[in-house]
């Protein structure tokens, strides 16, 4: 009888302690199940990040193969081009006022312009083709004989001048970003054969400003602006790193 209480009372125990260790072992086994799933949800995470880091030709600095518009990585080289332009206008118009206040003659600034043009690129755009050198100068000699043939005049009407063919290098920024964005090749020679259409942006251009001029400097300027971009889109599509569309 002593010996089945016995019994009895070890089975039990055992029993409890039995039941203690699977409750346990379930535990951990739910901690282990639940590492587990971080593991894997973690590992999903560095995945697709390293997918998503792979995935490179989405990226806007590379060509599109399926249309000819430019890439900003492009169009930001064409850019520094204008950029290189308005500085040198800004520097011979500085030396025309110092010409004229030292009563030289306004024509040998003529001289000065290669100079110019030369030192500005070569800060900007390195190895920029004689050519397309040869036709910034001759940009810059046709806007600098617009004030010339216009003295003698007062200082404020030469700054006047000169803001003024500072907004046709700013209008060709502007239409060369529309141009760039054209995905055919039919469709950006149609915006720059458009001589109207870009006549009627610069003017829109000129009265947010407030620079009113004749009919003459508009159209020359109009015309002006059309071949700067033509030989900048040239420059880029001479490059032999950048293909021309497909």
């Amino acid at each position: 009888m002593k010996i089945d209480k016995i019994y009895n009372i070890i089975s039990l125990l055992f029993l409890v302690n039995f039941a203690k260790v699977i409750s346990y072992n379930l535990k951990l086994f739910g901690i282990h199940t639940k590492e587990i799933e971080c593991y894997k949800f973690q590992k999903h995470i560095n995945n697709s990040r390293r997918n998503l880091a792979e995935m490179s030709p989405l990226r806007l600095s590379r060509k599109r193969h399926y249309n000819c518009s430019l890439t900003i990585e492009e169009l930001q080289r064409l850019f520094n081009i204008l950029y290189a332009e308005v500085v040198s206008l800004d520097d011979l118009v500085a030396s025309l006022m110092n010409f004229l206040s030292g009563n030289r003659d306004p024509n040998d600034l003529k001289n000065l312009i290669s100079g110019k043009v030369n030192q500005r690129l070569s800060r900007v755009i390195p190895g920029y083709p004689d050519l397309r050198k040869k036709n910034m100068e001759k940009r810059l000699v046709e806007q600098i004989e617009e004030i010339i043939k216009m003295l003698p005049i007062s200082k404020e009407e030469i700054l006047f001048l000169h803001e003024f063919l500072r907004l046709e290098i700013d209008q060709s920024i502007e239409i060369l970003n529309i141009v760039a964005m054209e995905e055919t090749e039919d469709g950006r020679n149609q915006i720059l054969n458009d001589l109207s259409y870009i006549r009627v942006r610069f003017i829109a251009r000129l009265r947010r400003y407030r620079v009113i001029v004749n009919d003459d400097l508009i159209t020359a300027a109009v015309l002006r602006l059309r071949r700067r971009i033509l030989d900048i889109l040239e420059y880029h599509y001479d490059m032999p790193s950048h293909a021309i569309c497909n």
